[in-house]
């Protein structure tokens, strides 16, 4: 069969990360980012008052009333620039990120020299999904204030997200050497590597991730490393210690099960296909894989209607050509061989570079 039941690594990684959310981006706190304007003792002004007022409401997460207060305070003094970043920030966790934007915009325009308002803003693009703009904002905030953990931090979120992985290697390394390793930078930097497919220091990383945190994510990310190692035995352990640390993390049913089939398991394997078919019915992988398993499994039955469920859900040429493949194969071994031809040809119809579907039609004849 040709493809990886489990997909390319830097698919797994991208849907694992989505899935469990590795480093989280931080936004800075408001009472910090707006310098000590509240905390001088001097008669305040009606719209100083206003912005204090609203800092305190931000901070018991009341933000309608806060935005109420910032934008009276701006009424009455329309030169007030804290106001604006608090505003950005407000917006920011509203999910508005182009309100935040604009509001970032105003306050960096009269103070460009805060790295807190240069971070929020990236937060606010890698939200948004500007990357470039993204970027450039963290780098700028790193110009101003070099080396601090949070803004490192929040570059590689920003340089795992546009696929950057020489910075997410360079930066996780820099905080490695120069504070105590912690499981989710090991984590960034396993995938990282992993993705250049440089496994064996990857998988030194996450073991380093276990032996720190070992927690359902840990175990999840060394067996994805393990199972691209071949250490099939190794990985099946790990995916079973995420499941019953975390018996809801759905990619961990799927990564087994695909454990098993390169263990030629194909049995022992279903269980796990099944399940993650159960949570996740409307995922192409699933099909795929459990088509895969059940034809080798001589259920042929089972693997035509999971391989053409898996084309109504194909995302991609090539998903659909290897789905179509599957369809060939079982019909074959079911002695089908006319439906066979028909889904070879079909095959190469969508991917005419596919030599299996060639060498197929070659061995039933055309």
């Amino acid at each position: 069969m040709r493809g990886n039941p489990v997909g390319t690594w830097r698919r797994v990684m991208a849907a694992a990360a989505a899935a469990v959310g590795i480093i989280l981006f931080l936004v800075s706190q408001s009472a910090a980012a707006a310098g000590n304007i509240c905390r001088d003792t001097a008669p305040r002004s009606e719209a100083v008052t206003l912005l204090c007022g609203g800092i305190e409401k931000q901070d018991r997460g009341d933000h309608d009333g806060a935005i109420s207060d910032f934008l009276r305070a701006l009424e009455l003094q329309p030169d007030l620039a804290e106001a604006h970043l608090m505003l950005g920030i407000d917006y920011f966790d509203k999910e508005d990120y182009a309100l935040a934007l604009a509001e970032y915009d105003q306050y960096l325009a009269v103070i460009p020299d805060n790295f807190h308002a240069w971070s929020n803003r990236a937060a606010a693009y890698l939200k948004s999904g500007n990357l470039v703009a993204a970027r450039a904002d963290i780098d700028r905030a790193l110009a101003l204030n070099p080396n601090d953990l949070q803004l490192l931090e929040n570059r590689i979120v920003i340089a795992r997200e546009a696929d950057d992985l020489q910075t997410v290697i360079a930066d996780c390394t820099w905080l490695i050497e120069h504070f105590p390793p912690e499981a989710t930078c090991l984590m960034e930097r396993g995938k990282a590597l992993g993705a250049e497919s440089r496994f064996a220091e990857s998988l030194a990383d996450l073991q380093r991730a276990v032996e720190l945190e070992p927690t359902f994510d840990t175990y999840y990310f060394r067996g994805v490393t393990q199972y691209f190692l071949g250490h099939y035995e190794a990985a099946i352990e790990d995916f079973s210690q995420t499941l019953t640390l975390n018996p809801d993390f759905a990619l961990a049913y799927l990564k087994r099960c695909s454990a098993q089939y390169r263990l030629q398991q194909y049995r022992a394997g279903l269980p796990d296909c099944d399940e993650f078919v159960r949570r996740r019915p409307d995922s192409y992988d699933g099909y795929y894989s459990r088509g895969i398993l059940r034809s080798r499994a001589a259920d042929q039955a089972g693997a035509l209607a999971d391989y053409r469920r898996a084309i109504e859900l194909a995302g991609n040429p090539g998903e659909l050509a290897n789905a179509w493949y599957g369809v060939g194969i079982a019909s074959e071994r079911a002695g089908r061989k006319k439906e066979a031809r028909d889904a070879f040809r079909r095959t190469i119809d969508i991917d005419p570079k596919y030599q299996l579907a060639r060498e197929a039609l070659a061995r039933i004849g055309k």
